[in-house]
């Protein structure tokens, strides 16, 4: 092994992810709608904003078509269960997804990805229109109206007879969010769009049970378009809770690109952004439920992580058999000799933050059992 890669508890070779260093970064708001690319297909832009203020323009991507990644993602929890409802197609795959944890015993009630073929799922290219799912009866819609992201489904179960039914409103809860551009080179990019602040009412039913969630429920939005390198890894985390009686979320991450005209680090507070510059995660790839932490180099976040539940998921050659009768269904031979070779490396843990934060005024935030998640992920698509 090389000096940076390590055996984690999984028994996995993983290549560490470095801390970022502490050089101050630019932080670069654009205060008003901009277009992505130039017409030469450069990037035109690098930086971040409080509203989805960059337009792309799909035609002047210069990058072949399956390295084109488009996903509108949610991550949904309460103290009791979590899980994610996904939306995505990565260029010579797509597919809906839909998962339901439980932190107390430990299981995964249900995780079903249905796939379809590249293309066939339409992708607006702003974050404000519908998007829809389908495959024969199954579905995914997310419509989004009135400040709310209504999203409907229904996804056949382990058997014939049974369905993943169920609907959720995730009410923006906060006008400001995070977009952010990252480059990878001067024509390729990450745009993400995180909204942290979602309130999250509804219910799953399954196998004759239903799945609340009412109060105390949040989501966070994870909307991205960008042409990826093959080879990518990550780190995200997410939370929101209650602090001094309004609502408090924030979102951390870092991993790819190049970060020195914005990080991906915020937090939300009464509906406003407060930038944070960059954040350094310390955790034990040979327990990843033991507590993490999570501090700024500008001296503004200082927050404990403390697990409760591990989401683990190794899709590698004979994760991607296991998919294999639908691959056939969907796909000629030589195009899943090509998808065999994806891979997707997660360990997602569910927990609760306690710490500071120092809002943009100077105001000192005390955080209490704030709940959320972090994940690593290394990912070959």
């Amino acid at each position: 092994m090389s000096p940076d890669q390590v055996i984690d508890e999984h028994g996995k070779k993983i290549q560490l992810i470095p801390e970022p260093n502490l050089n101050k970064t630019i932080q670069k708001e654009f205060l008003s709608p901009v277009s992505l690319l130039k017409t030469d297909g450069r990037l035109n832009v690098s930086g971040w904003s409080r509203f989805p203020h960059f337009h792309i323009d799909e035609s002047l991507i210069k990058a072949e078509s399956k390295r084109y990644k488009r996903w509108e993602h949610y991550t949904f929890y309460n103290e009791n269960f979590g899980g994610a409802i996904t939306i995505t197609d990565i260029g010579n795959l797509a597919m809906g997804s839909i998962e339901l944890l439980e932190f107390k015993s430990g299981k995964t009630i249900f995780s079903k990805t249905e796939l379809v073929r590249p293309g066939s799922i339409f992708f607006p290219t702003n974050t404000t229109d519908p998007i829809e799912f389908t495959k024969g009866d199954q579905f995914i819609r997310i419509q989004k109206h009135n400040g709310k992201r209504i999203i409907s489904y229904s996804i056949q179960g382990d058997t014939a007879n049974e369905q993943i039914v169920g609907n959720f409103e995730m009410i923006e809860n906060a006008k400001e969010a995070l977009a952010i551009i990252t480059p990878f080179s001067e024509s390729d990019f990450f745009y993400e769009y995180k909204m942290p602040s979602l309130v999250c009412i509804g219910s799953i039913r399954y196998n004759g049970s239903s799945y609340e969630f009412k109060e105390n429920s949040f989501a966070v939005l994870d909307w991205g378009r960008g042409t990826w390198p093959e080879k990518n890894k990550w780190l995200w985390a997410a939370g929101a809770g209650m602090v001094g009686g309004e609502l408090f979320s924030l979102n951390l991450g870092y991993g790819f690109g190049d970060q020195s005209n914005a990080t991906e680090n915020g937090i939300v507070y009464k509906g406003k952004v407060h930038k944070l510059d960059k954040v350094i995660w310390k955790y034990d790839v040979k327990d990843y439920k033991k507590p993490w932490k999570f501090v700024s180099n500008d001296g503004r976040l200082d927050l404990n992580f403390t697990p409760v539940y591990l989401l683990h998921s190794d899709i590698d050659l004979m994760g991607m058999i296991g998919f294999l009768t639908q691959l056939i269904q969907n796909f000629s031979i030589s195009e899943i000799m090509d998808l065999l070779k994806t891979e997707a490396y997660l360990n997602k843990a569910f927990g609760s933050y306690s710490g500071y934060v120092i809002l943009d005024n100077g105001t000192k935030l005390d955080v209490k059992n704030i709940f959320g998640f972090a994940e690593q992920m290394y990912q070959q698509w």
